[in-house]
């Protein structure tokens, strides 16, 4: 009796502790489920070096926006961008978090390799914890499969306006 209780501890529990560990779904409805985020690398006139966040909302809204960083101000009235998902694009973002295994990611998905790229990072927030994974020029597969379908929902066209909005505001402020 003792053998099959420890047989089935051995066989059963990893695949319970597997399950769980990757049934994370209670997203954060309060603030933005996921956020992705890149910021150029390399040789840039500083104020060039300023966040470009792609925040998306449980509710299907979709903020392209910035944020101050150590050498650069942004001031309260910011360019942002902002448009609405359908209920299709928010579920495929959850399935590409699920699919693609984002919770085993380690953090630092940067490429050794590189000296002249941009930084990329996903941060996905549940309603009990957040975690945040890239790097410089990261090259992993599976999390620029997600990182690019999310950068993809906002079209060039509409990116390229408020990059020259946002770069415009911030060249005025940061003299």
């Amino acid at each position: 009796m003792k053998r099959n209780i420890k047989l089935f501890m051995i066989i059963i529990l990893p695949f319970v502790l597997i399950a769980s560990c990757s049934q994370k779904k209670n997203y954060d409805t309060e603030g933005p489920f996921i956020v992705v985020t890149s910021s150029p690398g390399g040789e840039e006139e500083y104020r060039e070096f300023f966040p470009r966040n792609f925040s998306v909302y449980d509710n299907g809204q979709l903020v392209l926006h910035t944020e101050p960083t150590d050498n650069i101000k942004v001031g309260n009235n910011a360019p942002i961008y902002e448009t609405e998902l359908n209920k299709e694009e928010v579920e495929k973002i959850k399935k590409l978090i699920g699919e693609n295994n984002f919770w085993r990611f380690r953090e630092d998905l940067s490429d050794d390799n590189s000296l002249d790229a941009s930084y990329i990072y996903i941060t996905v927030n549940l309603t009990d914890e957040s975690k945040t994974v890239g790097g410089l020029n990261p090259n992993f597969p599976n999390f620029l499969e997600l990182a690019d379908y999310v950068f993809d929902l906002v079209s060039d066209k509409d990116y390229r306006l408020w990059y020259k909005e946002i770069t415009d505001h911030i060249h005025k402020i940061n003299p």
